[in-house]
């Protein structure tokens, strides 16, 4: 049976792993890579279960998804950003990222958005189609993530809560 709960300090390390796992599967979906966020120590990944809302998604104890979301420094007051979503291959099409985007949704109402942002990378079209079904829409902003790759432009989405 799969949960989904908000991670919480005690779970830092329930994040790690799924965070890595995400990482070393699928390395071009993320503005991040395995070799950098591999050597955190445990205070840093505590820190960041602390500054952003981790959604997980456990099957009988063990992580299978995730996501994020957060407030950034830059952004409007009414928005907050999903981050670092991602489901392990063999769980995918469950409807598990839909629940845990409807767990972002209803955190960051409560939070006082009224507005859930996203980036994705333009080859990544699983993504893109998932993003499109929960109902966000291309903004028109771009992210360039590599600025020697011209092609590198990730499309912010957009979606109210």
């Amino acid at each position: 049976m799969t949960d989904i709960f908000q991670a919480q300090d005690e779970h830092w390390s329930l994040v790690r792993e799924i965070r890595l796992r995400s990482l070393s599967t699928d390395p071009r979906a993320f503005g991040q890579t395995w070799e950098k966020e591999s050597t955190y120590d445990e205070s840093q990944w505590r820190a960041r279960v602390q500054e952003a809302a981790w959604f997980l998604a456990t099957d009988d104890g063990t992580p299978v998804a995730v996501v994020a979301s957060r407030h950034e420094e830059d952004s409007p007051a009414n928005e907050r950003e999903l981050q670092a979503m991602w489901v392990s291959p063999a769980h995918r099409k469950s409807g598990i990222a839909q629940q845990l985007a409807e767990a972002v949704f209803a955190w960051a109402q409560q939070d006082g958005a009224d507005t859930v942002t996203l980036y994705v990378g333009p080859t990544n079209q699983p993504a893109r189609k998932l993003y499109d079904a929960l109902g966000f829409t291309d903004t028109g902003d771009r992210w360039q993530v590599d600025d020697d790759d011209p092609d590198a432009a990730w499309t912010k989405m957009a979606r109210s809560v």
